[in-house]
């Protein structure tokens, strides 16, 4: 970051319980950029504008919107810029959820009945699953305007490249200056680990795209190898201290899945395993506890811990040798 960009965080209020997003605004000698752009709800929108103001701008004013990655408090509010002129920015794979493609999002609800079938998820609880249109309830109907990839520079300076952090999104990209700052997303947060989330897949897709959790640990691996001082993250504060941040999330990876391990006896399913885990918790956040269990039970498969087999649509997982 040269020393005449200045950075401004807008947290911007969201219906979730996760609270504030932080939407930043990215000012160089050249260029006004905001860095994702929250929810689609009117409170949202009142609070951009206001915390636009509060820096001396408007909406207008701005040259492009870079959206990190698709879920609803980053990426909820793009087409009320585009309506502006304002040209969205984001990875290829933030397409058919920004633009809401038909075909897509007809396919999401089979895809979440299968999901459940093979987590063996019983009919009764399969039936009172939301469906996947109530997803994208606070994300609105956009389009994107320019693909961004690794490498690619965001600003007419050069001194900001995209790194591509696919883990909790598929499409979750990072921005680095050269100087270190990191605009890391919901990639890095200072006070919890972000959920490695499963997603409908997307044309060309490899089976890695279905173990988000593998991708999230090799995100991990790729911000060791670069020079982050500081990192802007998604929700909450900045981070400080980057390295040590990752090495506590690669270690928490490791201990979740072992203390998955010591409850699997003989085979069973995710939702087995679930239950077993979460108890009563397990109502409370039934979507997120199924990607958590998911991304324990990959994880234990990948390390060559346990095993995993398919019969009739459900997976079955088992230690190592344990397998009928």
């Amino acid at each position: 970051m040269s020393q005449e960009d200045e950075i401004f965080v807008l947290p911007i209020p969201t219906p979730f319980p996760v609270g504030d997003v932080n939407c930043y605004v990215l000012r160089t000698k050249t260029e006004t950029i905001l860095i994702d752009c929250g929810p689609d709800t009117e409170q949202a929108w009142q609070a951009m504008q206001k915390g636009l103001a509060h820096i001396g701008l408007t909406v207008s004013m701005l040259d492009k919107v870079i959206v990190t990655h698709h879920h609803a408090d980053h990426a909820g509010m793009a087409y009320r810029f585009s309506d502006q002129g304002i040209p969205i920015y984001g990875h290829a794979r933030l397409r058919p959820y920004l633009e809401q493609d038909e075909t897509f999002l007809s396919q999401g609800d089979d895809f979440l009945q299968r999901l459940a079938i093979s987590f063996g998820i019983p009919e009764e609880i399969r039936t009172l699953l939301p469906s996947y249109m109530s997803a994208l309830k606070w994300l609105g109907k956009g389009r994107l305007d320019h693909v961004l990839q690794e490498g690619d520079s965001i600003c007419e300076s050069g001194t900001y490249r995209v790194l591509e952090l696919p883990g909790h999104a598929s499409d979750q990209i990072g921005i680095l200056s050269q100087t270190g700052v990191l605009f890391a997303a919901d990639h890095l947060l200072a006070r919890v680990e972000p959920n490695p989330l499963l997603e409908q897949p997307q044309s060309g897709d490899t089976s890695d795209a279905k173990r988000p959790v593998l991708a999230y640990m090799r995100s991990l691996r790729k911000l060791q190898g670069e020079q982050i001082e500081l990192a802007y993250t998604g929700h909450g504060e900045p981070i400080r201290d980057v390295p040590s941040l990752i090495e506590e999330r690669l270690l928490q990876r490791k201990a979740r899945g072992e203390q998955l391990l010591k409850h699997i006896e003989g085979e069973q399913t995710l939702f087995e395993l679930a239950r077993v885990t979460y108890g009563n918790r397990l109502k409370k956040s039934f979507p997120l506890v199924m990607s958590e269990m998911k991304a324990r039970l990959d994880y234990l498969v990948a390390s060559g811990q346990i095993t995993v087999v398919k019969r009739d649509g459900i997976l079955y997982y088992a230690k190592q040798g344990e397998s009928s």
